[in-house]
């Protein structure tokens, strides 16, 4: 009997030993999700922490990171970010340490241990994959073609670093420079509302699907190249420019993207024998931006928007003076 009860005992004491690791290891190794984001591609990303090594692959989604987060945050920045030929950002790009190329592989992001990569849905989908099967976090944003979708991106990124009041404040200051840009555009007279052909070093550009042919809407001009039904990928004839008059034209102060002098080819189509005989010529309509503006798929696009709303107004009211002054 006596050696029965010392099994039982012995048996308790085993079970109960067993137990207790059992509940100690359970508690350092659970893990609680602190917040949880959906990216545009469906794909559902669980946080146990706000990211604190962050990496963007493009320069639109570094120009919104370097707004939403500290910089110390961001693991590493592309080159052309600290180019201030290319990029809005260039004074908050160079105090971040680490400068990666524009075109870079796998290997090199998990060198710099990110605890979030962000990607454009268009990157290569092996490349994506390549990221995810080395146990990265990788968000994947979709390219905006609205200023509407621009906003949504801003917010989803916001959620996805956990920022969002620094979000709100971000979309706030943009909303303000847009509303503004609407507020005075709107009062022009249809009869004044002018169409305006944006210039690259390839020609005209500015498909009805665009990005560009949004932000000239909110910019209270019409896309000329729209208007002509460019299709992305292919070129303006002559032809279609002389058959739209565009009311004015537009030209970037640099390209970050195609190679040439934007100088000479500017002063090469303003003196094109064929084209003396169009409105923004005639008048002396030429704008001159930034070429991060043409695209802007950040929280740039309302300083792109005002930019060219400020130009083109300018140019209307100087015009509706002389008309007034003859």
């Amino acid at each position: 009997m006596r050696s029965f009860i010392l099994v039982i005992i012995m048996i308790l004491g085993i079970t109960g030993c067993s137990f207790d690791k059992t509940v100690s290891f359970t508690e350092k190794t659970e893990v609680k999700t602190q917040y949880q984001v959906v990216d545009d591609k469906g794909n559902i990303l669980d946080f146990t922490d706000t990211p604190k090594r962050i990496y963007a692959t493009t320069l639109s989604l570094e120009e919104i990171l370097t707004d939403l987060v500290p910089l110390e945050r961001i693991a590493a920045i592309s080159e052309p970010a600290a180019d201030p030929k290319i990029s809005l950002i260039a004074d908050k790009a160079a105090q971040i340490p680490l400068k990666l190329p524009q075109k870079v592989s796998a290997e090199q992001i998990l060198a710099i241990k990110p605890d979030l990569v962000i990607v454009q849905e268009n990157s290569n989908t092996a490349f994506i994959q390549s990221l995810k099967d080395v146990g990265l976090k990788v968000y994947i944003t979709k390219i905006p073609t609205t200023l509407d979708m621009v906003r949504k991106r801003i917010i989803k990124l916001s959620e996805a670093v956990n920022e969002k009041k620094q979000g709100s404040i971000v979309i706030k200051e943009l909303d303000k420079k847009t509303t503004f840009v609407k507020e005075v555009t709107d009062t022009i007279p249809v009869s004044e509302k002018k169409i305006l052909m944006g210039y690259s070093l390839l020609g005209v550009f500015g498909s009805a699907e665009g990005l560009f042919n949004d932000i000239c809407i909110n910019s209270g001009v019409t896309n000329g190249a729209a208007l002509a039904c460019l299709v992305r990928g292919e070129h303006l004839s002559k032809e279609k420019i002389l058959e739209v008059d565009p009311d004015v034209l537009m030209f970037s102060d640099y390209s970050s993207t195609q190679e040439g002098d934007t100088v000479l080819f500017r002063k090469e189509v303003l003196s094109d024998p064929a084209l003396q005989s169009i409105k923004a010529i005639k008048n002396n309509n030429i704008i001159i931006i930034k070429d991060r503006y043409r695209y802007a798929a950040s929280q740039y696009i309302g300083d792109g928007i005002l930019d060219i709303a400020q130009k083109h107004i300018q140019n209307i009211l100087r015009r509706i003076k002389n008309k007034s002054v003859t």
